[in-house]
């Protein structure tokens, strides 16, 4: 719990405090009637409400609607960027007024919660692509090496007591959600986090004011790109960067553009600089590649504490032989125990991360989260190498409401690589996924490319193995295992991409 003079005090320090609005009267300090009633419960939410909640008035479609509602539950204040006068006339809520309310947030959700953060040992990972994947390796070589203690946040599933994992709905929580998160999971006895870091984290103040132990920076090309995300690819580089500000040792991946840029800011705000990379490259520690997902790592850092040995992840491709090398660096900073991080890795599976199913008749499909140019080309040049004899089948569609340079990115990859293009429905938010796909065929300039569009994604998946032939490989991008899909602001049942490829390769066999 929190009391309004500790709320108010908290919002001062940050510099984000403008004023107290308490029956009807401006004020800039806390009457004392009420500076030592407490706050029990923080919502964004208002169908979220109890007596003595601080309700939180956020969103750029934030209707006041939802801040008359949540009084009529309970809520006994609201903290806003904007005074609600008119809508609260005749009301005894009082209106914290800030600056910024998604920084505010933060801010007061950190000291409700007893700053969790200071308990924990965090690690983030941010990059345009293999950011889950990273988080998986590096929070099961962590688990071999510290018994389990250690939570995970990311875009697939969120794991706050070392065991049980639950559906993620963003890639990064809103950070009411995220100290609410670390408060769990330090009740439940966890003393690491291995977290996913999104731009969009940066960009909406999610992690407002939060400092890692540990960053990790693995790539970045051009996507997140619209107007409801980032308007630049300088803008979108540079809330990514962030990271590299907020981390007392940040590990970059030594071959990506940008790099120099990176490492400068990374030593201009006083953190130690570690880097990782191929054996081509000049890095800290070096991967060698081998054949079907094995790989050696090698220290060239006598500063550092050494990596070495032979590896192996059961994902396939070199992006995930680079992504393990920097989960390893990650744990070479945390533990001595080098000797178990091999254990760690080899168990690592990723739910809905290029999982390859076959049946005895010869039909093979892989289903992957890829969405955009880099994760989709990656995995198509790896289907290629292993199946050279067949065609390679694609379903694939792209979001809606955000990210449009990547529908031209998915024609990109799908003119270089496929054979046949099924273009169907992803998560269309609120456009017309007819649109989305057709901005996609746009794109797609190899006329060698034959391409189909099918609405409805279940039967674009159908189709795919109607179409297949024994030695053909198919793609299911984009949805993995997630059993929804959403649509104008709700999520309509879907069977998943991965369930239902499950159940066609049993009707096929």
């Amino acid at each position: 719990m929190l009391t309004v003079k500790q709320t108010v005090a908290a919002l001062k320090e940050r510099g984000l405090f403008k004023e107290i609005i308490v029956d009807g009267q401006w004020l800039y300090d806390v009457p004392e009637k009420i500076a030592d009633l407490e706050f029990k419960q923080l919502s964004y939410d208002s169908r979220a409400i109890e007596p003595q909640t601080l309700f939180i008035c956020k969103g750029q479609r934030f209707n006041p609607q939802y801040l008359v509602d949540a009084v009529k539950k309970g809520a006994t204040a609201c903290l806003t960027q904007q005074v609600y006068d008119e809508e609260l006339a005749g009301q005894t809520v009082w209106q914290l007024v800030v600056t910024d309310v998604q920084k505010a947030m933060a801010t007061v959700a950190r000291s409700f919660y007893g700053d969790p953060e200071k308990e924990l040992t965090l690690v983030g990972f941010t990059g345009t692509k293999g950011k889950t994947t990273s988080v998986y390796f590096t929070r099961h070589i962590l688990a071999h090496v510290f018994d389990n203690q250690v939570a995970q946040l990311s875009s697939i599933a969120e794991c706050l007591d070392g065991k049980n994992f639950i559906e993620s709905h963003l890639t990064t929580p809103e950070s009411l959600d995220l100290y609410r998160m670390m408060r769990q999971a330090v009740d439940n006895g966890m003393k690491y986090l291995v977290m996913e870091v999104s731009s969009q984290a940066y960009k909406k103040s999610r992690v407002d004011g939060l400092h890692f132990d540990i960053g990790v920076f693995l790539n970045i090309s051009r996507d997140h790109i619209s107007p409801v995300e980032h308007p630049s690819f300088d803008d979108y580089l540079w809330c990514k960067s962030q990271l590299v500000k907020n981390a007392d040792k940040v590990i970059i991946n030594r071959e990506i553009p940008y790099f120099e840029l990176l490492a400068q800011k990374t030593r201009a705000f006083g953190n130690q600089l570690i880097t990782y990379g191929s054996d081509q490259s000049d890095a800290d520690y070096r991967f060698t590649l081998g054949e079907h997902g094995h790989f050696q790592v090698a220290s060239f850092n006598d500063q550092l504490p050494a990596v070495a040995g032979d590896f192996r992840v059961m994902l396939p491709g070199s992006f995930n032989c680079s992504n393990a090398t920097a989960a390893l660096a990650v744990a070479a900073q945390l533990s001595d125990k080098t000797s178990e991080f091999a254990a760690g890795l080899l168990e690592t599976k990723v739910p809905g991360r290029m999982e390859i199913l076959k049946n005895e008749k010869g039909y093979v499909a892989c289903v992957d989260y890829a969405h955009n140019y880099l994760s989709m080309s990656e995995s198509f040049k790896f289907l290629k190498h292993e199946y050279p004899d067949g065609r390679l089948i694609v379903v694939t569609g792209s979001v809606g409401s955000k990210a449009e340079s990547r529908r031209q990115d998915i024609g990109r990859a799908l003119s270089e690589y496929a054979d046949v293009a099924i273009l169907t429905e992803d998560d269309n938010y609120f456009e017309d996924p007819k649109k989305i796909i057709q901005a996609i065929r746009d794109h797609i300039v190899d006329p060698h490319v034959e391409v189909h569009e099918i609405l409805n994604r279940e039967e674009a998946i159908k189709t795919a193995f109607q179409m297949a032939r024994p030695g053909d490989v198919m793609f299911m991008a984009a949805k993995g295992r997630e059993q929804f899909l959403r649509e104008n602001g709700h999520d309509k049942p879907y069977v998943g991409d991965y369930q239902l490829t499950e159940q066609l390769m049993k009707a096929y066999n």
